[in-house]
Order: C-alpha cells, then structure tokens, then sequence
C-alpha cells in the first residue's frame, strides 16, 4: 500500500513539473507579442586603434591607444536599448553608451596631438571618450514560428572626446568632434525552442558627408533565453570597427570587442 502511495505521489509530481513546464514554453512563445521593450546590455569591450588630433600650424602624429597614450584597452560599458513594436513586423530601436577611458604613459618619442608639441620623456595623462547613439526602424519582412528576417535602417552618431596633458608642463592637447551619419543592416533570429532563441544583427555603412569620412559597423551574435513574455537574459559577442576622418578634428580609427550579457524587459 505504502508502495502504490509513493508511486501515485511521483506520477502526480512529474504531472505538475509537465505542466509548469509547458505552461512556461506557452508563455515564452508569446513574446512577440511585447509592445515596449528595454534592455540593458553589460560590454566586456577591448578597444584598439590609434588616434591622430588635429590642431594648430603642427601636423598631427598617429598615436597608438595603448603604446603611446597609455589608455586602458580593457572597459565595462552599459548600454541601454528601448524599442517600440506594433503591427507584428514593426519596431523602432533607440541605443545608448558611453565609453570612457584614462591613462599615463611615459613618451618615448615625439608626440604632436591637438596642435601641442610633447617630447620624448615626458609623462602624460590621456583619456578618451566615446558617445555612441542611434535610432533605427526594423521591419520583418520574414516572420514565420522559428525564423525571423528583417532589415533594420535609420541614423548612427558619434562624438568623440580626447585630451593629452603633460605631467612634466601643464600643456594640453585636446579634440572633441563627432557626427551623424545613415546606417543599414540586417537582422535574423531562429527560434530552435519557444525559451531558447539564436540571433545575430549587423548595421554599418561608409558616408561622406561635408568633408567628413565615416567607416562604420557593428555586429553581434547571442544566445537568448526566455524566462516568460515579460523577461529574458542573452549571452552573446559583440564587434564594432569606428574609422572617421573629420575635418578640423582628425582621425579615429578604433575596434571594439568582447563578450556581453544583456537582461530584456518586455511588456
């Protein structure tokens, strides 16, 4: 008796954990149907790149992030994303971050950045900063249970931000610039289970705009887990490859990458 007891209790057990189980996978699959989102992406960014400020009757020298400025490659980033949805296929996506870096060095040969002269020997303080915020419209125009296809476009800017101070005598060189420039990507997401999706989005574009040249693009690939409609984690990796030319200001060619993790809220 005791026997057909505990057996009745186990069945009645994996009964509950199928149901909760599928009550989950139900819910999870109808997260297409958020009308505002937000999510907020923590960035194990590594950036790399060199610097070439422009300033004054002196020519600029490139200067290496790391090398010459003594920057540090490595930073943790938020970026906030909130997006709009209506109408099954359409969305409106508006990001932000902000990137900021510091460092000391000692030059061991000429340095020309933002119109100042430093020379070889001396010790330097150098940051840089980067603001980086776009909008964009998506629309799906493939949008079937497991897969997903869109094009999302719509405009990308950037400001740059960046001073040298010598320790040894005060002078600073500094620049501070930044743009907007039209942006084109694509957008795919397989939904291999209703809690486990795979997508993968890239935006970028080359513009000349007013003497001014942008070589831009970002991409990321992630895994995503729906907890429910309302929430969900991702784990992914991210790359993004700045190369700007602007007048008055200089060059900025910079690459940024590293792995992320992201938390989404949709309602």
């Amino acid at each position: 008796m005791i026997r057909k007891n505990s057996s009745k209790s186990l069945q009645h057990r994996l009964i509950a954990v199928a149901f909760i189980f599928a009550g989950g996978t139900l819910l999870a699959s109808r997260a297409h149907a958020e009308i505002v989102g937000v999510e907020l992406l923590e960035w194990k960014q590594d950036m790399t790149g060199t610097l070439e400020i422009q300033g004054g009757a002196l020519p600029p020298t490139e200067a290496d992030l790391q090398d010459t400025l003594g920057l540090e490659e490595g930073d943790y980033l938020t970026q906030s994303r909130l997006w709009l949805h209506w109408l099954k296929n359409n969305y409106l996506i508006g990001t932000h971050f902000n990137s900021t870096r510091s460092g000391t060095a000692t030059l061991t040969a000429p340095l020309s950045f933002g119109g100042v002269a430093f020379a070889p020997g001396e010790d330097i303080k150098s940051s840089l900063e980067l603001k980086q915020d776009s909008v964009l419209y998506l629309y799906t125009f493939v949008s079937i249970p497991m897969f997903r296809l869109g094009i999302p476009f719509g405009a990308q800017r950037l400001h740059f931000d960046t001073t040298v101070e010598s320790s040894t005598t005060g002078l600073k060189g500094e620049g501070s610039d930044g743009g907007t420039f039209p942006v084109v990507g694509l957008s795919l997401s397989l939904q291999p289970a209703p809690v486990f999706h795979i997508s993968a989005e890239a935006e970028g574009m080359k513009y000349n705009t007013g003497g001014n040249d942008f070589r831009f693009y970002d991409m990321r690939a992630q895994g995503e887990i729906h907890f429910a409609p309302f929430i969900g984690l991702n784990f992914g990796y991210r790359k993004s490859v700045i190369n700007a030319d602007l007048e008055g200001f200089g060059k900025a060619d910079l690459t940024s990458k590293g792995p992320y993790i992201t938390l989404n809220f949709a309602f």
